[in-house]
């Protein structure tokens, strides 16, 4: 999200924040209306000081509500965006060489991509003790073979990893379902 976003979503967020302990203040009967300058509060305000009973409670309930909420969004502001997991491809005394895991699921998207019947993939890659966990979601032609996608699919994505990045793949999870989105006819042979 860039930096203009998140700058205001955070002024919405303390604006919001202050009002709803204003309201809460007032309700409260810990300040008075006119706690604003030049009377900006007070007609505003009017509503929550003349509340009663229920009425009050509610006012007081969605308050502290909104507030949660608000304090949620701006921690979640605060907080640096994270950064995509690396994984330690080799290191020496001239340095150390990393790959983001989002460059592995990048790989073997482009690589299942290019088996025949295969429309479109997602992968997922997990670090395990035994090599890398890779989990392609796969969407195929409507009667393409899955007993001939599959094994080819698995093929390609391990040995590309491994080949390219000298990383061991441990497993290559293949979920696929069928989609028939572009094409009228079966892709039956």
């Amino acid at each position: 999200m860039s930096i203009f976003n998140r700058l205001i979503i955070i002024l919405v967020a303390v604006l919001a924040l202050i009002a709803t302990v204003i309201i809460l203040l007032v309700s409260a009967g810990v300040c008075a209306p006119d706690v604003l300058p030049f009377g900006w509060s007070k007609s505003a305000l009017g509503w929550v000081v003349s509340a009663s009973g229920a009425s009050k409670v509610s006012i007081i309930a969605v308050s502290a509500i909104i507030a949660v909420i608000m304090i949620g969004i701006l921690a979640i502001e605060a907080t640096p965006p994270r950064k995509p997991a690396s994984l330690l491809i080799n290191s020496s005394y001239e340095g150390a060489t990393t790959v983001d895991i989002d460059s592995i699921c990048m790989l073997s998207e482009h690589v299942a991509v290019a088996v025949h019947g295969v429309r479109d993939v997602k992968s997922i890659v997990e670090e395990s003790p035994g090599g890398l966990m890779v989990e392609c979601r796969t969407s195929a032609d409507l009667g393409s073979s899955i007993l001939e996608i599959e094994p080819e699919l698995r093929s390609r994505v391990k040995s590309a990893i491994e080949q390219l990045t000298g990383l061991p793949v441990a497993q290559v999870d293949i979920k696929i379902k069928y989609d028939s989105g572009r094409s009228k006819k079966l892709a039956v042979s």
